[in-house]
């Protein structure tokens, strides 16, 4: 037997145990469908009989309401004639009233006075009134009605002695309402029998069937009065499952049959797939034995060729790798052989190749350290410019505002550019150390249900706030599509994509951002008519500090990190980005894909807390003098009272003689630092309700965990902003 072919019988062995759990596999999935489908048949026909039992009450009370009739008891027929065909249930029913022998007395379907005929089971009367019990007919021919017809009755005993039976007789089609506007699938049977089985109704092909007697099988479950299912082949020849109720009023059996090839036909697409993937993977087996034995063979074949150079005493044989270590330990000795008899042959040319394999190795060495060089210098070029850039803006504003006889605009220009050149240093160290925290694993998503439109909304109101919208314009189409994500980080992302349009965009030029639900996944769009990305740049445009020369940051004095950091914090959540671009001058869009949040919930749709501006006690607590003090004067400015400590002893002190409202604490102290003061206040009764603020450089996950396991209520990195802390104690403010 060749070897491919005993490749191909293992690879069939071992899809046995596949084959036979997938077909236990089909079968109870088969089993469950089935078992769903009949309990939703079920369920259906419950409420079907619901339906009957509510026209049978409705009878009966209509019934009920006629018996009290004084002309009953008057025997003034014409009258109860005229109020019992008021009474008259729509639909072609009609009111008749017995004599205990069974004779008619009134019949509202024939006109008064009309010769009537008794009822064609006379007895049944004289059984309904000494039974002194509302009564439900089985299905009967009514000779005049020349139709099937029900009853139902009702007993009625006058105060003289006499005695009548009052019904209400239905056509038998009466009942077809029970089917009408169910939902019930036209491909579905469904039927109505009386308590012997005789077919009251039925939906389809009912003017042969009404008033036969059903199927044995299904007369069997019927003649039990208890609910039962069956499979059988109904009288139009279908293979149905049937399901079986009774009706509680009239021990009527109502049964819905579904077609067992609808029932099926969605278990057996799936097994017909199952097949074909078996089919597959028999097939892909067969072809990866047949691969492996070919590759055997090969190898099988080379060391005979290398036996026989060894042999000859020629050239060493090759050393080809197979993949399996047997053959490729025997290549290796017959290699070995090889190398011992022609050694001395080789010698010069192996030195050789060994010098120039030496001399290849240090080329691509001294040319990886040259560029890697290269890229530190050309970084650290990158990193100073940015940082002189707003240090050298802010020194000029700060030589402005120490000049005398400077105007209100001009100083206030000087504090906005100071401001705004401030937080720009803030984003670059922020954006170096997210990035350095993304590529080392150390960042931490607090991930929730969010709905990514309204995280768009806030973004977009930032930047129009800011004022970054002047020059563009602007549209906006966001539509619902809620994400798993934390919050700020998703945040980070847009905000990215949108400065970057913004930044790259000219005065006059055009932004699009998009927001949808496609398929199980939510999309941004960010689309701009600006510069454009060139194709050479395009597939390393998510790269971390690509040359300048190639890099779009770098082209408007950025970093080279934002889409870097934008790329790397997509991935975290679960998505995926994209770059698109006609070329330089033709725009670019950017593409943002995350998965849906399946089980997420509808946002709180409260109004929001109207803000709180109320003035606070507020302890400082800042080692830095220059710090502190220009803190306590923004914080003065607000109308806060505020108390200044330099160190963990002063700010014990002041808290336990003031008991200010807030506390906001470096960390870094000397001697005693900001963990251990949070814990000294909380564990004192006097101060252990100030709501503490950690104020520090320090802004990695875990120094936040570490600050709220002290007792701090919210952890803030500096460079701080007032806005910050206004929303923290307004949040308080309306606990």
């Amino acid at each position: 037997m060749r070897l491919s072919t005993r490749l191909a019988l293992l690879a069939a062995v071992a899809l046995i145990p596949m084959v036979i759990f997938s077909g236990i596999a089909l079968e109870k999935l088969l089993d469950a469908h089935r078992e769903e489908a009949i309990r939703g048949m079920q369920e259906t026909a419950r409420a079907t009989s619901l339906i009957i039992d509510r026209e049978l009450k409705s009878a009966q009370s209509a019934l009920r309401v006629l018996a009290t009739s004084p002309y009953l008891s008057e025997e003034n027929w014409k009258k109860f004639y005229d109020q019992a065909k008021v009474a008259n249930v729509p639909g072609g029913a009609w009111i008749v009233l017995y004599n205990e022998d069974g004779s008619q007395v009134v019949n509202t379907r024939l006109p008064f006075g009309s010769v009537l005929a008794s009822r064609p089971d006379p007895h049944e009367i004289a059984e309904i009134i000494q039974k002194g019990e509302p009564h439900i007919s089985d299905l009967s021919w009514g000779p005049r009605a020349k139709a099937y017809v029900i009853f139902v009755d009702l007993p009625i005993y006058l105060p003289g002695g006499k005695r009548y039976v009052l019904s209400q007789a239905f056509y038998a089609d009466h009942f077809n309402v029970a089917f009408a506007g169910r939902g019930i699938p036209s491909t579905w049977v469904t039927g109505i029998f009386d308590r012997k089985g005789i077919t009251i109704a039925r939906s389809r092909d009912p003017g042969t069937l009404i008033g036969k007697p059903a199927k044995p099988e299904l007369t069997e479950i019927i003649s039990t009065g208890k609910d039962g299912t069956l499979r059988h082949i109904t009288r139009d020849g279908l293979d149905v499952y049937d399901v079986i109720t009774h009706s509680e009023l009239a021990g009527w059996a109502l049964g819905i049959g579904a077609p067992a090839a609808e029932i099926n036909s969605a278990i057996w697409r799936a097994i017909y797939i199952a097949l074909g993937g078996l089919f597959a993977a028999l097939l892909l087996a067969g072809l990866a034995a047949a691969f492996v034995g070919r590759g055997l063979l090969n190898s099988i074949s080379a060391a005979a060729q290398s036996a026989a150079a060894l042999w000859k005493r020629e050239e060493i044989p090759p050393r080809p790798s197979s993949g399996i270590i047997e053959v490729d330990e025997m290549h290796a000795a017959i290699r070995e052989a090889a190398v011992v008899l022609v050694k001395e042959q080789q010698a010069r040319t192996l030195a050789e190749s060994e010098r120039e394999q030496l001399l290849l190795r240090e080329k691509a060495a001294r040319k990886q350290a040259e560029t890697e060089s290269k890229a530190k210098d050309e970084f650290l070029a990158m990193l100073g410019h940015e940082l002189r850039n707003p240090l050298s803006a802010i020194t000029s504003a700060i030589s402005l505002l120490e000049m005398e006889n400077v105007s209100p605009a001009i100083i206030a220009r000087a504090k906005n550019v100071m401001r705004r050149q401030t937080d720009h240093l803030a984003s670059i160290i922020d954006d170096l150390l997210d990035l350095s925290r993304v590529m080392s694993g150390k960042i931490r998503l607090n991930r929730h249900a969010l709905e990514l439109s309204g995280v768009v909304t806030s973004c977009i109101e930032t930047f129009r706030t800011a004022g970054r919208f002047s020059h563009q314009n602007i549209s906006v189409h966001a539509e619902p599509a809620t994400i798993h994500g934390d919050t700020t980080r998703i945040e980070q992302i847009i905000c990215n994509l949108i400065d970057n349009a913004i930044k790259y965009t000219p005065e006059g030029g055009s932004i699009g951002i998009d927001v949808r639900a496609q398929g199980n996944e939510a999309v941004l769009t960010v689309k701009d008519t600006g510069i454009g990305i060139s194709a050479d740049l395009l597939p390393m445009i998510f790269e971390v500090f690509v040359q300048g020369e190639n890099t779009l940051e770098r082209a408007k004095g950025g970093m080279g990190i934002g889409l870097s950091l934008v790329s790397r914090l997509v991935e975290l959540h679960g998505g995926r980005i994209s770059a698109e671009s006609e070329g330089t001058g033709k725009g670019s869009t950017f593409t943002v894909r995350f998965p849906l949040f399946e089980s997420a919930t509808q946002a709180d749709n409260r109004s929001p807390v109207e803000p709180d501006d109320r003035k606070y006690t507020i302890l400082l607590v800042e080692d830095q003098e220059d710090g502190r003090e220009l803190m306590a004067m923004l914080l003065q400015s607000q109308g806060h009272h505020v108390l200044q400590a330099a160190n963990g002893t002063q700010a014990l002190q002041l808290a336990a003689e003031y008991q200010p409202d807030f506390a906001v604490m470096d960390i870094g102290l000397p001697g005693m630092d900001g963990y251990e003061l949070a814990r000294r206040l909380r564990s004192d009764v006097h101060t252990s309700a100030i709501r503490l603020i950690a104020l520090t450089g320090y802004g990695l996950q875990e120094d936040r965990y570490r600050a709220l396991d002290a007792g701090f209520d919210l952890h803030l990195a500096k460079p701080l902003k007032y806005e910050e802390l206004k929303r923290f104690f307004n949040s308080e403010a309306t606990v």
